[in-house]
C-alpha cells in the first residue's frame, strides 16, 4: 500500500508540474470586467472605507493591514463615470486575488484622487506569479479630471501578455480611482485535460487495489 501511494504522490506532482506552465499556453481565455458596482449597492454620493470586496471571483483586501475605498460615483470631487469604483486615500493599498487561483489581468480604468487632487498619478502593479516570478507595471494618468464635468476622467490603460499565471496582484501606492478591471483565465487546453485525466485514472486505479 505504502507502494501504491508513493507512485500517487509522484504522479500528482508531476501532473502540476505539467500542468502549470500550460497556463501560458492556453487554446483561449475567458474575460471578465469587474465593474464595482456591486453588491452590496452603494448610494452614488456615499465614499466608505472597506476592508473587503468580492465580485465575480476576485477578492480585493488592503495590503495586510488597512483599508482602501469605494465610491458610489456621483461625488462632484470625485472623477465620474457614471459607476462605483474604488479609491486609495493617503496610506491605502490595493491586494487582489482570484477564483481560480490562477489569473491574468488584460486592462483597468485609472483616474486621479479628486479635483481637489487634481495631479497625474503613478499607479504600481505588482503581480506574484505561480512560478515565484514578480511583474511590476507603472501606469500614469495624464492629470485631466472635472468631475462630473465634460471632460472624460478615466483613462484605459492595458497590461502586457506576461500579465498572466498570477496568483496575487498589489498595488503599494496610493491616491488613485480605480474602475473597470479586466480580468482573464485560460481555457483548459488539450495536454492539462490529458494531464489531470490521467491523474483521476490513477486514482481509481489505486482506490481499486486498496
Amino acid at each position: 500500500m505504502k507502494h501504491y501511494v508513493r507512485i500517487l504522490i509522484s504522479m500528482v506532482r508531476l501532473s502540476f508540474g505539467l500542468v502549470m506552465p500550460l497556463h501560458g499556453f492556453a487554446q483561449g481565455t475567458f474575460q471578465w470586467t469587474v465593474t464595482f458596482d456591486g453588491p452590496p449597492y452603494i448610494d452614488p454620493t456615499h465614499d466608505i472605507a472597506i476592508t473587503y470586496y468580492y465580485e465575480q471571483g476576485m477578492t480585493f483586501r488592503p495590503i495586510g493591514t488597512g483599508q482602501f475605498g469605494r465610491s458610489g460615483g456621483g461625488i462632484p470631487q470625485r472623477p465620474y463615470n457614471g459607476t462605483a469604483f474604488l479609491v486609495a486615500a493617503y496610506t491605502d493599498s490595493l491586494s487582489v486575488t482570484g477564483t481560480p487561483s490562477l489569473f491574468g489581468l488584460v486592462s483597468v480604468d485609472l483616474a486621479e484622487y479628486s479635483t481637489v487632487v487634481p495631479y497625474a498619478v503613478t499607479v504600481r502593479f505588482v503581480g506574484y506569479r505561480y512560478n515565484g516570478s514578480v511583474i511590476v507595471t507603472n501606469f500614469t494618468t495624464d492629470g485631466i479630471i472635472d468631475g462630473m464635468g465634460p471632460l472624460v476622467d478615466f483613462e484605459t490603460f492595458y497590461f502586457s501578455p506576461e500579465w498572466s499565471g498570477l496568483t496575487r496582484v498589489e498595488i503599494p501606492t496610493y491616491g488613485w480611482c480605480l474602475d473597470n478591471l479586466r480580468v482573464f483565465v485560460p481555457e483548459p487546453n488539450i495536454g492539462s485535460l490529458l494531464v489531470l485525466a490521467a491523474v483521476m485514472a490513477a486514482l481509481r486505479f489505486f482506490k481499486r487495489r486498496a
